[in-house]
């Protein structure tokens, strides 16, 4: 198994070395939004609730394999991280992780803690994805689809290529929520299961406060670009494919835009949900004790039924 290993890290590495080497004058071009990040997010939230830290989880019985290339654009290469059991001895069910920020900020890092959580029961993919200050909808999901089809066609990790579950968080739980809605025209893409952490599943619905950040990444305002606005928008996808989904969600309602009324239609076609809502918790409540080791049990519980 330590030989395996071995094989497993050097062949990334070789392809990793490779392939960002000629991206490198690309990726350094690259307009990048830093304005969300872990740490500031802390600070904002402790004012209001003094009692929270940081969520944290060592990686002691984790294997992560980081920057390891799923697709190249025209401009440049897009990368994803790899958290798995160590001494894996069979396949996994495979999650793909997708940050949140806005459709504009963040990065796959910021999943980290989350990933380390699950890398237990799952090979665990956080993706980089682009953002809208490099290219506006549909390129995320475009990409996020990509990766899906780069795990299911893996050879060298130990994924089971039938069992794969998307996890999201904010913007990123529209976008999983988006994937799960199995509407893509290549089947091979498709997936089982669905974590939507505090992400809408509607732009244009009263319930949905969405504006500048959203008309940025959808190429206008609801007026100017209304197909791209409900083409983002999971509620209206639901199909008899959907995948079953669970909704974690914050006390703040803005955030749950859409959900009474994706869940109703999801119950026409017979499809399985769950929802919990934490009490008094702040939008970004993934990132914080004490929600989130009850929400990774809660994710645990979820996924085992529908994986």
């Amino acid at each position: 198994m330590n030989e395996n290993l071995e094989i497993l890290k050097n062949c990334f590495w070789l392809i990793v070395f490779n392939l960002l080497f000629l991206s490198s004058v690309a990726q350094e071009q690259l307009k990048v939004d830093t304005s969300f990040t872990i740490q500031n997010t802390f600070v904002k939230e402790s004012k209001k609730r003094a009692y929270i830290s940081l969520a944290e989880k060592t990686d002691t019985h984790v294997l992560k394999i980081r920057q390891i290339p799923y697709k190249k654009t025209v401009d440049r290469i897009l990368s994803l991280d790899a958290y798995l059991p160590q001494n894996f001895d069979s396949i996994y069910p495979c999650l793909i992780l997708i940050h949140g920020g806005g459709w504009r900020s963040g990065n796959k890092e910021m999943m980290a803690t989350m990933a380390k959580a699950l890398a237990d029961k799952y090979v665990v993919l956080s993706v980089e994805y682009r953002l809208s200050l490099e290219a506006k909808f549909p390129a995320a999901y475009d990409d996020l689809i990509d990766a899906i089809l780069w795990a299911k066609s893996q050879k060298q990790l130990p994924i089971d290529m039938k069992r794969i579950g998307v996890v999201g968080t904010s913007s990123g739980g529209q976008l999983a929520s988006l994937l799960g809605s199995n509407t893509h025209s290549n089947k091979k893409s498709f997936v089982k299961s669905v974590v939507n952490i505090d992400g809408i599943l509607a732009f244009d619905h009263p319930e949905s406060e969405e504006g500048e950040m959203a008309s940025f990444w959808l190429g206008g305002t609801y007026q100017q670009n209304p197909a791209h606005w409900d083409d983002a928008s999971p509620l209206f996808k639901v199909n008899s494919l959907t995948a079953p989904t669970l909704f974690l969600n914050s006390a703040i309602p803005r955030f749950h835009a859409g959900r009474s009324d994706m869940i109703s239609k999801m119950n026409d076609f017979g499809i399985y949900s769950e929802v919990f809502e934490f009490e008094d918790s702040p939008h970004t409540f993934w990132f914080f004790n004490p929600w989130f080791g009850p929400m990774v049990d809660k994710m645990i519980a979820f996924l085992d039924k529908t994986l």
